[in-house]
């Protein structure tokens, strides 16, 4: 007679409705904590996608001159660039600020010409007690313009503690291999350094295309808009640089913005027509030329995942949310490919 053996215990799993309630407290808490700490947070992720972009030059110039004084030029040299072209685009936004007046004048005298127009083709249209259409139109763009002179006016700023931060990861990124190992044992060493290489090779493969097709984008367009006496052109040519890195809405803003501006600053004439044209150029250029061949596969997601990414991060911590978005999906992707019960979300995520 066989002896009988008790069935092995099933593990304890959470009820399905207190597993829900556990999941809906944790997002809860985590947007909560990303929204208060967004003023560390924002700037230190910055810097450590500034830094992955670095490091490929730090490894050449390792070569020549010590680990450490290689950290302390790229660091210094990079935080020098980046406070100079905040301070730049702080100075034009002051400069476009004092000369809003003027803008303003214009945009009454358009408006107020095309009102006359539409009267004259359909009086019926417009009634004289409706508010003017300069009231209208200036209000949408004062509407429109106040959270980009907000962000502008805050840039110096965080580009100093983005700098700051810079400079102590690159002094610092050396020593990290050496203490995972102290930290940890060795498979767990390895696993943690095996993750980090995957990140570090994705995210240095699509910052270092994404940076060149910025520039190949950017440099022209600073070009166009200076030569056709448009205002601000490297106010415009950075814009154009940073709107680059969101995909789908970043190439309208950074056709839009500049263009609009240079129908109001110039005459109405071939000028402002010859700066729209070209921009829409260099635009259609960018993304059916440039972007595909230099960037192809790196990002890997789907474009319903990086819509999804852009909204998130847009409405978490605004534009510098937007322009972190995809390197920070595509970190979460590895980082859940690894494991085996996320590997399933991840592979719905990939665009493969």
């Amino acid at each position: 007679m066989t002896p009988t053996t008790d069935p092995p215990p099933k593990p304890n799993r959470l009820p399905p409705l207190l597993a829900a309630a556990a999941v809906v407290v944790i997002a809860g808490v985590s947007w909560w904590l990303l929204k208060e700490l967004s003023s560390v947070l924002r700037p230190l992720l910055v810097a450590v996608i500034l830094a992955y972009i670095l490091m490929p030059y730090h490894s050449r110039l390792r070569k020549r001159v010590t680990a450490p004084v290689s950290l302390a030029l790229l660091a210094a040299v990079t935080a020098g660039i980046i406070i100079a072209l905040a301070l730049a685009v702080q100075m034009s936004v002051n400069e476009m600020n004092a000369e809003w007046p003027r803008f303003q004048k214009k945009i009454d005298s358009a408006s107020d010409d095309v009102q006359r127009f539409v009267r004259s083709v359909a009086p019926d249209l417009l009634s004289e007690s409706e508010t003017p259409l300069s009231d209208k139109i200036g209000e949408l763009i004062a509407f429109a313009a106040k959270p980009v002179l907000a962000a502008a006016a805050s840039a110096f700023i965080e580009a100093c503690v983005v700098g700051l931060y810079l400079l102590f990861l690159l002094l610092e990124a050396s020593h990290f291999p050496d203490r995972v190992r102290k930290a940890y044992t060795k498979e767990r060493a390895d696993e943690i350094l095996d993750i980090a290489g995957q990140v570090n090779s994705a995210i240095v493969s699509y910052l270092m295309a994404k940076v060149r097709s910025s520039l190949v984008l950017a440099v022209p367009v600073g070009l166009i808009l200076w030569l056709l006496g448009v205002k601000f052109a490297l106010l415009w040519a950075v814009l154009t640089f940073l709107c680059n890195f969101i995909p789908y809405l970043g190439s309208v803003t950074a056709f839009v913005l500049p263009a609009g501006f240079a129908f109001l600053q110039l005459d109405f004439g071939w000028q402002p027509v010859a700066v729209a044209v070209l921009l829409l150029g260099c635009q259609i250029a960018s993304a059916s030329v440039v972007e595909p061949m230099l960037l192809g596969q790196a990002v890997g997601l789907s474009p319903l995942v990086i819509l999804g990414s852009l909204a998130f991060w847009g409405l978490l911590w605004g534009i510098p949310g937007m322009l972190i978005a995809v390197p920070l999906t595509v970190v979460a992707v590895i980082v859940m490919n690894h494991f085996a019960f996320s590997r399933p979300v991840a592979r719905m995520l990939s665009a493969a």
